[in-house]
């Protein structure tokens, strides 16, 4: 194996975390400014031509009035504030394609310079692999508001966003493992066990994330710590004594992701009373510092989110500090367990 190119496979790396990582962002953008459905048909290789002429704006502006969206939510919309909606979709789409080259053209120079282990090689085609189905997951989401309800579905918003976040972290674990050749150190069975339940939760609080960003529950309530006048607020699972579910009722989905930022912070001040200062690796103990900071910074900009109700800015803010708490969190599992993996 060739160990000559190491230091550029990790700005490789690097590089391409932090493409996906603006990529989290800018989708985030499109969703909070209503330009998710603004490109109604999907062309992995045309698609990357823009409008040219007015004839072009013409054609896309009378294609969007088609659908739902411009009939339901949008109608009356000028061509000028279509062009604002079509440009955030048309940069998250085009993000999409350079992070596939990102990838691609640096994977086969490595390939061919021989720079890769065999096991190496079975994990960057793995992740590969998660780069293509994601953007089919792109456009299977898209394509549910593109019917008689003009919404994307929230449940496939939350698996778009989710992957894009595993696909973060596996890739920040691929970069800290080149760093740390013999993975993390497990303190004890109880070290293991908790970062595992904190692990569990952290994925639980990030899918009713999407759930809330899908539903646009952040908006529900706009204060903290009650939800209106009270902790459980009306219609946290009844609603005129009819079950409404707790995947799609909006107050519930709320209430839940707040208590799940709680419980979050809670597991990892426990673990860090029980355990900090028994780990021995300079990497992991900067790693477990940083998860810890992100929790705590997490959880004080999804109040003035919902202090502010859902600021663009702040909401933003708070997708991408999820991003990388979600990335943070998963790598240091896995390299926790790198000698199972």
């Amino acid at each position: 194996m060739n160990n000559s190119y190491s230091k550029y496979i990790n700005i490789w790396l690097l590089s391409l975390a932090t493409i996906i990582l603006i990529m989290i962002a800018v989708g985030g953008l499109t969703r909070l400014t209503g330009s998710g459905l603004s490109m109604v048909d999907w062309d992995p290789i045309m698609g990357i031509v823009p409008p040219l002429s007015q004839a072009d704006w013409d054609f896309l502006f009378s294609q969007y009035q088609l659908f739902p969206e411009y009939q339901i939510k949008n109608f009356g919309m000028t061509l000028k504030e279509f062009k604002f909606i079509f440009w955030w979709e048309y940069g998250h789409r085009v993000l999409g394609r350079f992070i596939g080259i990102l990838f691609i053209v640096p994977f086969i120079f490595f390939l061919l310079k021989k720079c890769f282990s065999k096991k190496d090689l079975y994990s960057y085609t793995f992740l590969l692999f998660l780069g293509g189905i994601q953007g089919l997951i792109g456009w299977w989401m898209v394509k549910s508001g593109l019917d008689l309800n003009p919404y994307v579905s929230h449940f496939r918003l939350a698996v778009h966003l989710l992957f894009a976040q595993i696909i973060l972290s596996f890739i920040a674990f691929l970069f800290l493992k080149r760093l740390t050749l013999q993975g993390y150190e497990r303190i004890s069975s109880s070290h293991s066990l908790l970062f595992l339940i904190f692990s569990c939760s952290i994925f639980i609080t990030v899918t009713y994330g999407a759930f809330m960003a899908g539903l646009d529950a952040g908006q529900s309530y706009n204060t903290w710590p009650k939800m209106g006048e009270t902790f459980f607020p009306e219609g946290l699972f009844f609603v005129e004594e009819k079950f409404m579910g707790v995947f799609d009722n909006s107050i519930f989905i709320h209430f839940f992701h707040r208590s799940l930022a709680y419980l979050c912070i809670a597991i990892i001040l426990i673990i860090s009373i029980l355990h900090f200062k028994k780990i021995k690796y300079v990497v992991q103990k900067i790693h477990f510092i940083s998860i810890i900071s992100l929790v705590i910074i997490q959880v004080v900009i999804g109040i003035y989110v919902v202090l502010s109700n859902v600021q663009i800015s702040l909401g933003s803010i708070h997708q991408i500090v999820g991003s990388l708490l979600f990335a943070l969190t998963f790598s240091y599992f896995l390299l926790l367990n790198r000698r199972k993996i």
